[in-house]
Order: C-alpha cells, then sequence, then structure tokens
C-alpha cells in the first residue's frame, strides 16, 4: 500500500445509476451528446485547483465532479454549488483522468525519480485507500474501464488489464514506447505507438492480434465508431483503419501534427491539430469542411446534434455549427483551456489554467 497524505475525499452518497465513469464518456471514446444546444453558455460557478492540467477530463459521480492535476491532486467538487468536497495528495502527478467503479475511483500517480507508478483504489464513501499496486512504467495516457476491469498502456509498451478489485489480469509487453491511450471497442483493445506502428490486442487475454507500421509517430489517441478506428499522428495525417485487422481505409493529411483524440458523431469525424485547423470528414474520408482560423487545437471538443463546443489553447472556447464549420461565439478565458469539455446532469465541465475548474450552464 502506498497512501496518501492526511488529505481525504469522504462524501455521502447513493448509487449512481448514470455515471460519467472515464475520459470519452465508454471505452470507445465517445465525445457525442444526442441533444441541440443554442449559442452562449451561462457560468454557474468555479473553483480553484492547485496545479496544471493534462488533456484530460472530468469524471462525475451522483452529485460530485473528480478532477485530476499534474500536482498530484484528486479534486472534489459538489456539481451544483462549485463547494470543495475534499482532496487527495500524491507525491507524483496525476497524468490521466480518474475513472470511477461504484463508489472507488481508481487512477494513477507517476513516481518522481522512478519509472513506476502507483494504481490506487480509494472508497470516496468511507474516505479510504482500498488498494496501491506498484506498475512498471508510467501511466501517462488515459485508463479504459468495463463492467469488470480496468485497461491501460504505459510509457514502455506495457499494456496491463487489471480486475475491479486490483488483481492483475493479464499483461502484454509491446517492447515499444506509446504515449498514445487506447480504446475499445468488440474486445478489441487498439492504440497506437512511437514508432507510427498500430497494435490491436484481444481484451480477454491480452495476445496481441495486429501490428501494423502507418506511418509517424502516435501521440493522439484512438476513438472507435463501428467496425473503423480513428486515429491522427505527428506527419498531420487522420487514418480510418479496420477495427479487427488495423488496415487501412483512408487517410488525409490535416497539415499539423495530431494529439487530439479524434470526436465522431454520424457522417462526421472532427479532428484538430497543432497549427489552428479544425477538420470535418465524412466516414468515407470525404471533406465536409475545414476551418483554418484557430489557435492550437489538442483537446477533444463535445459533439452536439447541431454545434461544437470545442477548446483552444489559446485561451478561448468556441461553439461552431456542426454543419460547415462558422464560429458562432467565442469566449475569451484567462488561461489556457486544457480538459476537454463534459456535459453531464446538464451542467458543461470546462478546466483552465492555472488550475480552474468551472461549470456552465447550456441553453437550448
Amino acid at each position: 500500500m502506498f497512501g496518501c497524505s492526511s488529505s481525504i475525499i469522504k462524501i455521502d452518497v447513493k448509487k449512481d445509476n448514470d455515471p460519467y465513469t472515464m475520459f470519452g464518456r465508454n471505452a470507445n471514446r465517445d465525445f457525442y451528446y444526442n441533444r441541440s444546444i443554442g449559442d452562449s453558455i451561462l457560468k454557474k460557478w468555479e473553483a480553484d485547483i492547485h496545479g496544471s492540467f493534462t488533456n484530460s477530463s472530468v469524471t462525475v459521480y451522483n452529485n460530485f465532479v473528480f478532477v485530476n492535476d499534474l500536482s498530484g491532486r484528486i479534486f472534489c467538487f459538489n456539481i451544483n454549488s462549485g463547494e470543495f468536497a475534499g482532496q487527495l495528495k500524491y507525491k507524483g502527478p496525476v497524468y490521466t483522468t480518474p475513472v470511477i467503479d461504484d463508489f472507488e475511483i481508481i487512477f494513477a500517480y507517476t513516481l518522481p525519480d522512478e519509472n513506476r507508478s502507483v494504481l490506487c483504489y480509494y472508497d470516496f464513501q468511507s474516505g479510504k485507500e482500498v488498494r496501491g499496486i506498484k506498475i512498471d512504467g508510467l501511466i501517462l495516457s488515459e485508463i479504459i474501464k468495463t463492467d469488470d476491469r480496468i485497461i491501460f498502456n504505459t510509457e514502455n509498451g506495457i499494456l496491463y488489464s487489471y480486475n475491479l478489485s486490483g488483481e492483475q489480469i493479464w499483461e502484454c509487453r509491446t517492447k515499444s514506447f506509446s504515449h498514445s491511450s487506447p480504446a475499445m471497442a468488440k474486445e478489441i483493445i487498439v492504440f497506437g505507438n512511437d514508432e507510427g506502428e498500430i497494435i490491436g490486442v484481444n481484451s480477454k487475454d491480452g495476445k496481441i492480434i495486429y501490428r501494423n507500421k502507418i506511418g509517424g509517430s502516435f501521440f493522439g489517441s484512438a476513438a472507435v465508431s463501428g467496425n473503423i478506428t480513428y486515429i491522427g499522428n505527428d506527419n498531420g495525417n487522420l487514418y480510418a483503419l479496420g477495427l479487427e485487422n488495423g488496415e487501412i481505409i483512408w487517410q488525409q493529411d490535416t497539415g499539423g501534427r495530431i494529439i487530439m483524440t479524434p470526436a465522431v458523431k454520424d457522417s462526421n469525424v472532427i479532428i484538430g491539430n497543432l497549427k489552428g485547423s479544425l477538420i470535418s470528414f465524412s466516414e468515407n474520408g470525404s471533406l465536409n469542411w475545414r476551418n483554418d482560423k484557430f489557435g492550437v487545437l489538442n483537446a477533444s471538443p463535445a459533439l452536439f446534434e447541431n454545434k461544437i463546443i470545442l477548446p483552444d489553447l489559446d485561451r478561448k472556447l468556441f461553439i461552431i455549427d456542426i454543419s460547415n464549420g462558422k464560429i458562432l461565439t467565442e469566449y475569451n478565458f484567462d488561461g489556457r483551456i486544457k480538459l476537454s469539455p463534459v456535459l453531464h446532469k446538464n451542467l458543461l465541465f470546462i478546466g483552465y489554467d492555472d488550475g480552474i475548474l468551472a461549470a456552465y450552464e447550456i441553453p437550448n
């Protein structure tokens, strides 16, 4: 066990049948919300956090929102008031979104001056750490949660599967560095690596199904829709790949390095790059529209029936027409927007530096 300091999160909550449990909402990495929204957002509250954010997101359980930061903390706030509800403080940065399983949050922090991480299981109802497990490698990318397990990879290329009690199920050593978060569908885990490979792994036994050299390094992460995996790379290419075989269906050059996880809605595959281009492709790879008027785009947007809410590292948030890419509303912030927006419990959660978490209402 590797515990936290005297900090604590202990909250009295009832079971939530519809929590927001992980980055991208589910293992596919789904940023689409089946509703229409208006052209504005209204601030409800904001709260101060100690450290900077990564390109992660919040998670939500019942009336409480959880968020990580790079100072080694997990924070908890009441979603209705923004009132501070507790924090956990660890000895190393927390790079990835904490996932939720009933009354537990599961997350990882990296150990300073060691090529290791600690995987933590924390019961926020009792206010106690249940388990802390040392992991070989740095956990820098997002965790997948299923009904019975979690799946994550490390910087040194090891893919792990643990059950929800903290027992290892399997590990897959790919022997290559990876900074790409995995996605999963139809029992296939898919992610990229620094060597430009796409790797598909069987989620039941951890065996590699395919390993295909595609192009440049993948620091962007995968999203799956149907039988297609979408992922961007350092060369600026967006790829559509067969989920079951990892073969290229189509590819398009966006003109700039891609970090963003693609966001998919029907025939809109939305991707942004670090040169400030936001592009919509159809599912067959044809161009729907392109807008090159943004700053650095690395956090995934929230997609709605009629609009896109897009964070920009250049201290801006945009509401965009999803049909043509035109900017409808622009908001200026005091810091760089880092977190991917999450809509849950009718609130939009946005995080920006230096350490501000804000909740907004969205009129229809």
